[in-house]
């Protein structure tokens, strides 16, 4: 029902000021590079999308976008969680600024996903903490430079894409021509991303239930927690239904894109990962210097053996020595 009624607002079933006018031609004294509008262009012949945009659907998405920015900012704040919340909200407010400004929409719908992908991306990191690095095929820093790195790449080649079709003139075919192949290996590239993103997460999953044995023992409790089982759940659902949207980007812009990102940022804010972890993702991440809460923890772990064992060794000598 949710589906179909988000489906109708982007599609333009409600009725709305702007669906008029469709039908008239070009101008006679059509000039070259100038800037269609209703009164100049027919929508269907000259406009980058085959429909015209509706007013009650872009607004009901708005209204969606900033209800689950707020949402995400208030947890963030509450669960201290910092790159990852900033990544989401990047992402939302992006979004949210393709539908307020028209013109930039191609830009800003486009690379919008990009942040809510990257915030995905970090909580793999946690997630291999969590039941141990020591089951993963890769460390928990790698999959995060990794991802990110990919994630940053496909940004920059939507971006470019984007701000091309946004300058172009209608007239310039190859111009538009050139965007279009930009923007489709910019996708592309995300789609092999996530793609590779959901094999790890597979790979690791199959290799935790093939080794329960070396699960990190001070997670123990989190594993177990239906609270973080949940937070799973929503991360996966919120990776399909962006792969979705990467997949069909070019399909149809409203459905299969602003309906997707919505679900999976309402899957990422019903199941934040704040709540999932419940106040331990912090806990769970790394540093790039040496001095970070696992190592000293480990340091001070392997201290206190050494201490106990030298004690162990140095009380049969004194007794030699009374004796």
């Amino acid at each position: 029902m949710l589906f179909s009624f988000l489906w109708c607002a982007g599609a333009g079933c409600f009725p709305s000021a702007m669906e008029t006018n469709t039908d008239i031609g070009a101008a006679e004294d059509y000039v070259e590079g100038f800037v269609c509008t209703l009164q100049t262009c027919n929508v269907k012949e000259w406009g980058y999308v085959r429909y015209q945009p509706s007013i009650p659907g872009n607004a009901l998405f708005l209204a969606l976008i900033l209800i689950l920015a707020g949402a995400q900012l208030w947890l963030g704040i509450r669960y201290k969680i910092g790159l990852m919340e900033a990544s989401m909200l990047l992402g939302l407010l992006t979004e949210a600024l393709g539908y307020i400004t028209v013109l930039w929409y191609l830009i800003c719908l486009t690379i919008g996903p990009v942040f809510i992908a990257a915030a995905i991306y970090l909580s793999l990191g946690r997630i291999v903490v969590v039941y141990g690095e020591g089951i993963s095929r890769i460390k928990q820093k790698t999959y995060t430079i990794i991802f990110l790195g990919c994630d940053f790449v496909s940004l920059v080649v939507q971006a470019v894409g984007g701000s091309i079709a946004a300058s172009t003139p209608v007239t310039d075919q190859a111009r538009i021509d050139l965007e279009t192949n930009i923007l489709i290996a910019g996708l592309s590239f995300q789609v092999a991303s996530l793609f590779a993103f959901t094999a790890c997460s597979f790979e690791f999953l199959w290799r935790v239930r093939k080794q329960p044995d070396m699960r990190n023992p001070n997670f123990s409790e989190l594993v177990a927690s239906k609270r973080f089982k949940w937070f799973l759940r929503s991360l996966s659902l919120a990776t399909a239904l962006l792969f979705i949207r990467t997949v069909f980007r070019s399909v149809e812009f409203k459905v299969l894109d602003g309906v997707m990102v919505i679900l999976a940022s309402a899957c990422l804010t019903v199941c934040h990962p704040g709540y999932g972890f419940q106040e331990r993702w912090n806990e769970a991440g790394f540093h790039f210097r040496k001095s970070s809460i696992h190592n000293s923890t480990n340091q001070k772990v392997t201290t206190s053996a050494e201490t106990s064992g030298r004690s162990e060794k140095a009380a049969p000598k004194a007794s030699e020595a009374q004796a």
